[in-house]
């Protein structure tokens, strides 16, 4: 199916080549059409899946669009829209320094064989960074669409160092090379976090384990599994973004999970309606990480602070805010947290 956008149609039909997304399997490609509008402005198509084991693992049997498959959107689109607007060259390393994203309301529910799938991103490039002709950084605001409608909005802070650039400086910072993804252990000696309380199904994807509560605060490892085919589409060289802002949403549900339990309330219908994170620098694959959640705000949302603590510093920073069906959406939430 098609979308008109301006004078140009948008294409739902087929997803893009992989490396303008940085992917390696083509069915974790969501992107299918792109379209510069003026302005610094651009539409990217998406065609969303309606059965995927990460991305569609909710215990709920009425879950909706999942927030976490609307940030991985709004990233393949930023990446493309980069490599193929604004001229940041293929093999350019992406860094995120912030990241954020806000629901307009309840997300749709999309099942499978119900629905078309297809998302709309328009997407605004602003305080581009140069250096002679060279992008160094940019901020890209997104608005998705789904079904004639504005669904949430995502805000990311990035930056365009060359490959060599990139190398130089984690080496610089690490005073050694850092291993990768491939050469790790499986997973973390620990017990996972349940299921249940951190909205999902398959153990594989929960990347919090050994949770404990101390001190008002829920407090857990972080074990991403280097073997997750999303996470680890391909080797790295650290924990990406896209993992952390997962632990977030794992840690703070689970920390608003007993309070919920309490109440005589079933955790599952609690969402996340807002998240934003602040990366300050990168999370090491070799080194343990603590993740601690605390409640900020009661009444009928929770404004969660969640920390990414590695070698006694703050690697990354976050906000997210959990809503109940009930509730209204919260406004963008800000943090104090980089890829």
């Amino acid at each position: 199916m098609t979308q008109v956008h301006g004078e140009r149609r948008l294409r739902f039909d087929g997803p893009l080549e992989r490396s303008l997304v940085h992917r390696h399997a083509a069915d974790e490609v969501f992107v299918t059409d792109h379209v510069a509008l003026g302005d610094g402005r651009f539409a990217v198509a998406a065609r969303l899946p309606s059965a995927h084991r990460y991305f569609n693992d909710d215990p709920s049997p009425s879950a909706s669009i999942d927030p976490m498959l609307l940030l991985e959107c709004s990233r393949q689109a930023g990446t493309l829209v980069a490599h193929r607007h604004l001229g940041v060259p293929t093999d350019t390393a992406f860094l995120i320094a912030e990241w954020s994203i806000t629901l307009d309301g309840e997300p749709p529910v999309l099942r499978p064989g119900h629905g078309t799938g297809e998302l709309t991103m328009v997407i605004e490039a602003k305080d581009l960074k140069q250096r002679g002709e060279s992008l160094l950084g940019a901020t890209l605001v997104s608005e998705l669409y789904f079904a004639g409608r504005r669904i949430a909005t995502s805000t990311v802070i990035t930056g365009y160092p060359s490959r060599a650039g990139y190398e130089s400086f984690r080496t610089r910072r690490r005073s050694s090379a850092a291993p990768f993804s491939d050469a790790m252990p499986p997973r973390l000696v620990g017990t996972p976090a349940d299921g249940r309380q951190v909205g999902r199904a398959l153990e594989e994807n929960i990347v919090l384990s050994t949770v404990r509560r101390t001190g008002g605060r829920t407090v857990a490892d972080l074990d991403v599994p280097v073997a997750h085919p999303v996470f680890y589409d391909h080797p790295l060289d650290h924990v990406p973004a896209t993992a952390l802002l997962e632990a977030a949403r794992q840690a703070a549900l689970s920390a608003v999970a007993p309070e919920m339990e309490d109440a005589g309330k079933a955790t599952g219908p609690w969402r996340v309606g807002a998240l934003s994170a602040r990366f300050g620098r990168f999370v090491e694959l070799d080194s343990p990480t603590e993740v601690s959640a605390c409640v900020k705000q009661g009444g009928s949302s929770r404004s969660v602070a969640v920390l990414f603590e590695q070698d006694g510093a703050i690697a990354c920073d976050c906000v997210v805010t959990v809503l109940a069906p009930s509730a209204a959406p919260a406004p963008a939430a800000t943090a104090s947290g980089s890829r």
